[in-house]
Order: C-alpha cells, then sequence, then structure tokens
C-alpha cells in the first residue's frame, strides 16, 4: 500500500436517461481535446458496457476501460482510474443511464453519481432538446440546487440555433454553463443507430472515417476550453491504494481466441491477459478460418452477434467441424453468451435455422424482447475452470436469446442468485472439458483468464491433435 495523489482534468459526462446522445458527446468532446489541445485523453465507461468502449477507443486510439460499482468495490474503482490515467492528460468517464439511476437496489447512490463522488469529477449533463427549450434549463438548475458538482450542459438534437439561445439565456446568473450543442444531423443516424443490446459495434460496421469526420464538424459547436477549464477543476484524487495488477502464471499455453465481426465482446483486460498468458496466442474468425491451430490448449469465445452473421458462420463447416473435434479430444473450451450459443446445435434468427457446433445437444432461438439483462450474482456448484465449489461469482449478463438444452451429458456448474442465465436459477453449461455460460466476467472484479489457465495446467492442457 502506499499514499498515491493523481491531479489530472476530468469530467463526467451523464443525462437524466440513456439514448440522449451520451455517447455521441464524450466522442465529439475527446475529438476536440485531441484536434485542437493536443492532448491525450482516456475514456472511462460507468456499468458493464462492451460497444460503447469501442467507440471511444476509435476516437483516442487507446483502449477504454469500465468503472463498475457492482462489479468493483470503490477503492477498486479508485485504483483502476488511476491506472489507467497515469500516461494520460485528461480523462472523460462516460455515465450509465440517468445521473441518479441505479443498478442495485440496495445502493442509496445512482451508478453514475456514485463514481463521480468517488473520483471527485465535475459532472457535465447532456439534454436532448427535441421539441423543447426553456425547460431543460430549468430542470438543470434544479438539479444543480441538489448536487454542486453539476457544473455545465450541452444539447442535443437542436434544429435551429435560436432554440438553443434561449436555453443559454435561462442559465444567465446560474453556476451552469452553457457548453454548446450538438445539431440535429441525419448523418449520424447511421451511425449511431440502435440494436437490441445498444449501438452496434464499430468494429463490425467499420465506420470509423465516417464517424471522425462526423465528430469534426461537431467539436465547432462544443466549448472545448471551457470543459477544459471545468475538468481542470478537479481536486487532488488522494487515496490509499496500489496500482491495478493482475496475478502472475509461471506455466503458459497456446490460447486461440475467436474475435471477429461476430464475437466482439472482450473487455481490454481480457485480451491484455490472454496476452501476458499466452505462450503463443491465436485470433480465430468465425467466418474464414478454417481450422484451429494444432498445439492449441484453449479455445475462448466470446460474446457478440452471433446471430447477425450465422449464416456466414453456418457456411464456415470446417470450422464448425474442428472446434467439434477439439472438444470431442478433450480440448479446452471457454465461451461467454454469443459464444455459448455458437455451441449449440443451431441458432434460429429472422424465421431461419443456422447451424453451429452441435457441442451441446441444445437450440438457441433469438426473441424480440431481453431474456436476460442485468447483474449477475453466482455460486459455482460444481467444479470448473472459473472457480472451485462455493465460490461466487459477480458478473452480467444481455442476451435476448433463449436455449433449450436436451443434452443428457450436460450439467449445469452455477447456480444464480440473482440473474436469468439458462433460466430456473441456473447457468453454465459444462460438457467434458467445455464450459460456456450466459454471465459476462469481468477480469477486475474477478480473473476468470487466471483460473482458467491454472485449471488448465493442473488438469493436463497438453492437447495432441489427433
Amino acid at each position: 500500500m502506499r499514499l498515491l495523489d493523481l491531479d489530472k482534468p476530468r469530467i463526467v459526462i451523464s443525462a437524466l436517461k440513456g439514448k440522449t446522445g451520451k455517447t455521441l458527446t464524450s466522442l465529439t468532446i475527446a475529438l476536440g481535446l485531441i484536434t485542437h489541445k493536443k492532448l491525450r485523453v482516456q475514456m472511462f465507461k460507468i456499468g458493464p458496457d462492451f460497444i460503447d468502449p469501442t467507440y471511444h477507443s476509435s476516437v483516442t486510439g487507446r483502449p477504454s476501460r469500465n468503472l463498475d460499482p457492482y462489479l468493483q468495490d470503490p477503492q477498486r474503482i479508485i485504483d483502476r482510474f488511476i491506472t489507467y490515467t497515469l500516461d494520460s492528460d485528461i480523462a472523460i468517464i462516460e455515465g450509465v443511464f440517468g445521473l441518479y439511476d441505479i443498478a442495485e437496489r440496495e445502493s442509496g447512490l445512482g451508478e453514475t453519481e456514485r463514481v463521480a463522488e468517488l473520483l471527485k469529477a465535475p459532472i457535465i449533463l447532456v439534454l436532448d432538446a427535441e421539441r423543447t427549450n426553456r425547460t431543460i434549463a430549468k430542470i438543470v438548475k434544479k438539479l444543480s440546487e441538489e448536487n454542486s458538482n453539476i457544473r455545465g450542459l450541452i444539447v442535443t438534437g437542436i434544429v435551429r440555433e435560436v432554440q438553443y439561445e434561449k436555453i443559454v439565456r435561462e442559465l444567465e446568473n446560474t453556476n451552469i454553463e452553457a457548453l454548446g450543442y450538438i445539431p440535429k444531423d441525419r448523418s449520424i443516424e447511421e451511425i449511431f443507430k440502435y440494436r437490441h443490446l445498444g449501438l452496434v459495434p464499430t468494429l463490425e460496421k467499420g465506420y470509423r472515417r465516417t464517424l471522425i469526420e462526423v465528430l469534426k464538424n461537431f467539436t465547432k459547436y462544443i466549448n472545448i476550453e471551457r470543459i477544459l477549464n471545468i475538468a481542470r477543476s478537479a481536486p487532488t484524487l488522494r487515496c490509499i491504494g496500489e496500482l491495478e495488477d493482475f496475478e502472475h502464471v509461471q506455466h503458459r499455453v497456446k490460447i486461440g481466441i475467436i474475435f471477429d465481426n461476430a464475437f466482439t465482446f472482450y473487455y481490454p483486460e481480457t485480451l491484455e491477459l490472454c496476452v501476458n498468458y499466452a505462450d503463443r496466442l491465436y485470433i480465430i474468425d468465425s467466418t474464414r478460418t478454417q481450422s484451429l491451430p494444432r498445439d492449441l490448449d484453449l479455445l475462448i469465445i466470446g460474446g457478440g452477434f452471433p446471430e447477425v452473421l450465422a449464416e456466414e458462420i453456418s457456411r464456415n463447416r470446417p470450422l464448425l467441424s474442428d472446434v467439434r473435434r477439439f472438444h470431442y479430444n478433450d480440448g479446452l473450451i471457454y465461451a461467454e453468451c454469443g459464444g455459448l450459443m455458437y455451441l449449440t446445435d443451431f441458432i434460429v434468427y429472422n424465421n431461419s435455422q443456422y447451424d453451429m457446433c452441435k457441442i451441446f445437444e441444445a437450440c438457441t432461438y433469438m426473441l424480440n424482447r431481453p431474456v436476460g439483462h442485468g447483474y449477475v450474482l453466482g455460486e459455482i456448484v460444481h467444479d470448473c475452470p472459473i472457480g472451485s465449489i462455493g465460490t461466487h461469482i459477480r458478473g452480467h449478463e444481455f442476451h435476448h436469446s433463449r436455449i433449450y438444452v436436451r443434452d443428457s451429458e450436460a450439467r449445469t456448474y452455477m447456480r444464480l442468485i440473482r440473474g436469468r442465465g439458462l433460466g430456473d436459477g441456473r447457468d453454465g453449461l459444462v460438457k467434458r472439458r467445455t464450459f460456456a455460460q450466459y454471465t459476462h466476467i469481468h477480469p477486475s472484479s474477478y480473473n476468470h483468464i487466471y483460473k482458467i489457465i491454472n485449471y488448465a495446467v493442473s488438469r493436463g492442457y497438453s492437447y495432441e491433435r489427433q
């Protein structure tokens, strides 16, 4: 333990609710700071989000990190923030939902409010101005009376500048600054369109150049200088702690990761740990790679949207067959959510059926409404790679699918205290040395990658292809 001070500018971008333009505004500010002030910007996302951080990284060129009051205790949040901000000039923290919205019913603070308080970061609110003007200013003034940490306002969806000017006049003689606006623009609708789990991942779309051009145009409507001054007003963040560090392993394994346009749900820490722990790391494309590496010890399949590219995935029969062969030759497989769907017999999406790996005798059906959406608390009830019996796992789930299992060889290994999972209070399917669950795990909450590597070593991970 050591005394650690961080004197870095920082701001939290929040709102009254979701889908009001927090991500768009955060990215515009970040690009403005990079292009006009030549600053190194580190971005963070509050909550268990895989998608928004991909947009952050597209703009900053740096991995965006998650800060989550449910998955990480307060000290862990501070340690993570300091660790990943040290080599930057300024930090932008994008909130989740509304400022006071909570994910855990026992909490007295909203998730975004709680993180802002922990990090002593001033708050800038983003509000949608569609079909309104002065009412927005009235709302913000009332909120600022209760929370002096709210320092500024940016409005989105402005049709005419006169609309914004009315808001500015209403905020005169208050401690809330009008910091600019994002005009209503059809060019952003395609880039920032929503799918059932949120924004479409940037890796899948390949829109980075278009995104940057659109954001560059928007920076002229934002007062970057004033935002920087507000960020600089954040007091020194002092804590007694250690920079975030992960366990080290003595043994090295050969790891394969299915990472492509269909499987993008990996936290940066997960990938970084795989790089650190692997003797050799293979990146596998579910639609193009024809076979697994012959010396593979461990295959990891993250979440994503396999249903969207199900036709391309099902066409790649050589890889599907090779993953199945790897399983039956006692290769070690770990999968989450979309990866679990990939290991079933087939996926039914838009009234069409697409063959998958056929490891678990089960079928996946995509539904229009969320089946599991939120935080998970589970207890391991059968020994598995991520923990021994009695281990408690905090994670999260985002899925619109339901899996019907008819596999007599498979069993579940996690009892859910909170969450939906596979249903009936259970999650996690195991068959031979293949383990898959709906629950996503963040390594800063629980280093499951370290556990999986040790499991591979203790159970004998050397795999000879047949």
